[in-house]
């Protein structure tokens, strides 16, 4: 799924490329679009502090809150005690589970994108860039097929979950038929270059595009005209089912909301991934 989102994500990079070239570079003004995603995060946050991606002493406070966990045989109920519980389960996932069965994994556009004039108006022509766009986005989308341990999120790491209290705007669990359902909302993250698996907020728990990654898969000739890609996630939410009596997850539902930038050309593109899994024990 990743190599299929970075393939289009390259195509877009190199129109941009072309359809900016030999114009002057636009001067550095803030769009609407541009506006409403980087001031998503104070709404999302208890405290400024905690939005700063690179904020590592309120990681690490944080972290020692975390270590306190429910009681056994008792519902977690406190958001510290939430958040060390979902970290658990899903690290468990990674550690001890049978298979892991991926039933759905689709990428949509996640609202409008802003593009450079002379690109929205070759694209037009194939009915407008959402359109576009989202007609590439969905011959992409995938169904059920069992994955790898490595392949559940965070992909390609040993863990699933880091998340802290710091790092959530909430969570909650409720209690039927001897079932949690646990369900954590990160805080937003800022625009970024540089954010890796692992920090920030959104990174620790999901399967997201990094900024890097994107950059280092843009052609020289493309970098050099749109710039640096950088990346913003405005919210992610993760929801599990477990089971009370073992701790084990049996359905995972991830929904993450992830935006890149080229802010040299002026373009913004909001994606939403959305992957629903089923794991057996």
């Amino acid at each position: 799924m990743k190599n299929k989102i970075l393939a289009i994500l390259m195509v877009l990079a190199l129109v941009l490329a072309f359809t900016a070239c030999g114009k002057e570079t636009p001067e550095t003004t803030t769009t609407e679009a541009e506006t409403e995603t980087t001031t998503e995060a104070p709404s999302e946050s208890k405290e400024d502090a905690s939005e700063a991606v690179t904020d590592e002493s309120a990681t690490d406070v944080s972290e020692e809150e975390t270590e306190t966990t429910a009681e056994a045989g008792k519902a977690p109920e406190t958001t510290e005690e939430i958040v060390a519980y979902f970290n658990e389960a899903v690290n468990n996932v990674k550690s001890n589970s049978k298979s892991i069965t991926q039933n759905y994994s689709n990428i949509t556009l996640n609202g409008s994108c802003t593009l450079p004039s002379s690109l929205s108006g070759i694209l037009k022509l194939l009915g407008g860039a959402d359109k576009f766009i989202g007609d590439q986005l969905a011959k992409n989308s995938k169904g059920s097929a069992v994955i790898s341990k490595s392949a559940y999120p965070v992909e390609n790491e040993s863990y699933a979950s880091k998340l802290t209290a710091a790092d959530v705007s909430s969570a909650t669990c409720t209690e039927a038929d001897g079932k949690y359902t646990i369900t954590v909302k990160t805080i937003a993250d800022g625009k970024s270059s540089t954010i890796v698996h692992g920090t920030g907020h959104a990174p620790k728990a999901f399967n997201v595009i990094l900024p890097g990654t994107v950059n280092d898969n843009i052609p020289g000739v493309a970098t050099s005209i749109v710039g640096t890609a950088t990346m913003n996630y405005p919210s992610a939410t993760a929801k599990i089912v477990v089971d009370a009596a073992t701790g084990n997850v049996l359905t995972a539902d991830y929904s993450l909301n992830w935006t890149i930038n080229f802010d040299k050309v002026g373009a913004s593109l909001p994606f939403n991934t959305h992957d629903n899994y089923t794991i057996a024990w």
